[in-house]
């Protein structure tokens, strides 16, 4: 191989790895603050307020520890709650949650029977100022600061369906179910 054509391979090695070596080649760049502010991040509560709620069937009071409860009943409770909304565009869904309509007991077939049939019909609404939508979805309107913070009314309507079928529900005959822990869930959608 050719003296001169080596030297020019190891010249233009010998280069690349000075340029390598000694980093990039700076170009003019320039930077500037654009101060955006702050920002702060809202919140979601519902509480239970410290009012009783009253149960109906129909449109007559109950006393639920003495109801005896029948295929075909639609049983309504109404509960005043705190709700604390920050948030210039909240939507809440709310649903009971499932888990506080529980069975007396775990191990009694008409018990976790009524249970099941009470979950399954289970339905929620809220009304109240700044408070609008159709179940089960909600849009919490806070006021010109961002705030909402107010009572409002749930009703949770607990059904124990009556099927076409005579003796359909025979095996939730004297079932218990303790509605002792009901609760409702109030979760930001958007």
């Amino acid at each position: 191989m050719n003296k001169l054509l080596v030297s020019a391979i190891a010249g233009a090695a010998g280069l690349t790895l000075l340029l390598g070596g000694a980093g990039t080649f700076a170009l003019w760049n320039s930077s500037t603050s654009i101060a955006g502010g702050t920002i702060t991040a809202g919140a979601l509560t519902v509480v239970d307020n410290a009012a009783a709620g009253v149960w109906k069937s129909g449109a007559t009071e109950i006393i639920l520890s003495t109801y005896k409860i029948v295929p075909g009943d639609v049983l309504t409770y109404t509960k005043k709650v705190d709700i604390t909304a920050t948030g210039d565009n909240m939507v809440a869904t709310l649903a009971v949650a499932s888990a506080s309509i529980t069975a007396t007991s775990a191990t009694s077939t008409p018990d976790g029977k009524l249970a099941g049939y009470i979950t399954k019909s289970a339905q929620v609404s809220i009304s109240g100022v700044g408070i609008s939508g159709a179940g089960p979805t909600y849009t919490i309107t806070p006021t010109g600061t961002g705030v909402i913070s107010r009572a409002a009314v749930v009703t949770v309507i607990l059904t124990f369906p009556k099927s076409s079928s005579a003796g359909a529900e025979n095996d939730a005959m004297l079932g218990s179910v303790n509605l002792g822990a009901l609760a409702v869930t109030l979760t930001q959608t958007t």
